[in-house]
């Protein structure tokens, strides 16, 4: 019964995945008309403009049956699409198996954590952290805090305003060439989420994730000094990382009392 319960998970991570792409590939449009309109229009290509067949639209399998190209045209399918599902999957299925007995609370980081997941990709892609997901994961946050019965609010509010501050004069003094407004705006969320020191690990984490993968590709010649980092996606990995495995993590953040 129990491996039926965990193949369900993984069905429904990777559904939601097929969903992240269609927000995620259609974004440009979020902008310009608003979430449900480019919605309401069937999945098409990006190429030759034909309607994509629900058959074509299976998670994972698809990208594989089709050789990652149009049915019609041939034109290539970004691998974007099946490491967005397979990504949500594996985030979802990881969080409910360190969750033995999962209850409403369980659903909500299940929820925030999924949000991140989109937050990764879409700075991947767009280099933008959208407003609207950052406003509601603040919304969820806080209401999280009030159901747990938090009393340091206060608290946690003065840990996410300090550990901003710095970025904040960062993006002051570079006029926004360091580091981007929507990227202070999700540190900003993650201190109050984590509070600290847990925010602070996974911020330093994320500063060295993204400067040991930059050097790297640096040396691959595959980007340049004036190529521009999704700082946003590293901090969202990090934050997913730290709220799956905070238990495991805790040990270190003892260092920093």
């Amino acid at each position: 019964m129990e491996t039926y319960y965990y193949i369900l998970i993984v069905l429904v991570g990777l559904a939601l995945g097929s969903f992240f792409n269609v927000v995620i590939f259609r974004f440009p449009a979020f902008q310009k008309q608003g979430f449900w309109k480019p919605l309401s229009g069937r999945s098409k290509c990006v190429s030759c403009k034909s309607v994509i067949k629900w058959f074509d639209l299976v998670p994972i399998m698809s990208y594989f049956f089709l050789k990652a190209g149009c049915r019609k045209c041939g034109a290539k399918i970004s691998l974007m699409y099946p490491i967005v599902e397979i990504s949500t999957a594996a985030v979802l299925l990881l969080l409910f198996l360190k969750t033995p007995l999962p209850s409403y609370l369980t659903a909500l980081d299940a929820f925030i954590i999924l949000l991140f997941v989109l937050i990764v990709f879409i700075d991947i892609r767009y280099l933008i952290i959208p407003d609207g997901i950052l406003a509601l994961l603040i919304i969820i946050v806080i209401g999280l805090k009030i159901m747990n019965g938090s009393t340091d609010f206060f608290y946690l509010l003065v840990s996410a305003l300090g550990l901003t501050s710095f970025f904040g004069i960062l993006f002051l003094v570079s006029k926004g060439k360091w580091i981007g407004l929507g990227d202070i705006k999700l540190i900003f969320l993650i201190g109050l989420l984590l509070g600290y020191p847990a925010s602070y690990i996974v911020v330093i984490s994320s500063v060295w994730l993204a400067t040991i993968f930059s050097t790297v590709l640096l040396i691959l010649k595959k980007v340049t000094m004036k190529t521009k980092v999704p700082f946003g996606s590293f901090l969202s990995v990090a934050t997913i990382i730290f709220l799956i495995f905070g238990n495991e993590l805790q040990k270190i953040s003892r260092y920093f009392y």
